[in-house]
């Protein structure tokens, strides 16, 4: 039994096609006030901000983005950009996260930025996709893989739209290549969710001692492009 359900997982590889992502890669650049550079040029540890931000044509709609908070100390930092839009006729503002973002060392409990890796222990199998060993968890609706030191899970709802997310990450992140240029270890989470695909990562530039998160409702397609667009502020 577990021999034609390896097959039949082998088979929603093989055939699922790639979803046309045209709808899901939007990104824009994001501007970034001399006052909020100013506070983070304050931090010890290497501070690194995106210079993009997920967008889409009815985000855009919300309203501008802008840093809605930002928090900043010695050796930690966290911010999250939003959108600001001003009902018609009033005077108040509604506010729509974007994203959010921290940096700094991982609380003493937690073995990595993640905790739903933390969840997915004993592995039920492993496939080979890709020329990649891909572990299986949950019934064959969580994945989990290892390359160039990065971690991927993949959670969905069933098999076959996990397979199908696996194929999106995979042909956004090829193979041999890294999320971010420079880390020396991360991790990528993207769960299906019933709003749709959501994707966040965290990666350390050296081996774990410091930890660079984020979060949001992205897409694996935004995401990789808010994290090559990452920047480094001269401190």
């Amino acid at each position: 039994m577990q021999k034609i359900m390896l097959f039949f997982v082998a088979l929603l590889i093989a055939f699922v096609p790639v979803a046309n992502a045209n709808q899901d890669d939007e990104v824009e650049p994001f501007t970034w006030d001399r006052k909020f550079l100013e506070v983070l040029k304050k931090v010890d540890i290497p501070v690194y901000i995106p210079s993009h931000v997920a967008s889409s044509k009815f985000s855009r709609q919300l309203g501008p983005l802008f840093v809605s908070k930002l928090e900043a100390s010695k050796n930690r930092y966290l911010f999250e950009i939003s959108r600001q839009r001003v009902r018609d006729g009033q005077a108040r503002t509604l506010t729509f996260d974007v994203m959010t973002m921290s940096a700094g060392t991982l609380p003493s409990h937690r073995k990595q930025p993640f905790s739903t890796f933390e969840v997915f222990e004993i592995q039920e199998g492993t496939i080979k996709f890709n020329g990649v060993n891909v572990d299986y968890f949950a019934n064959k609706r969580a994945f989990i893989w290892k390359a160039n030191g990065w971690e991927y899970l993949v959670w969905a709802k069933n098999t076959n739209n996990a397979v199908h997310i696996i194929k999106r990450v995979m042909a956004t992140i090829p193979k041999g290549t890294i999320p971010v240029n420079g880390a020396t270890k991360g991790q990528i989470t993207v769960i299906e969710t019933n709003e749709g695909v959501s994707s966040d990562a965290g990666w350390s530039y050296d081996n774990g001692k410091t930890w660079y998160i984020i979060t949001g409702r992205t897409t694996p397609e935004q995401l990789t492009k808010i994290l090559k667009s990452m920047i480094k502020v001269d401190t």
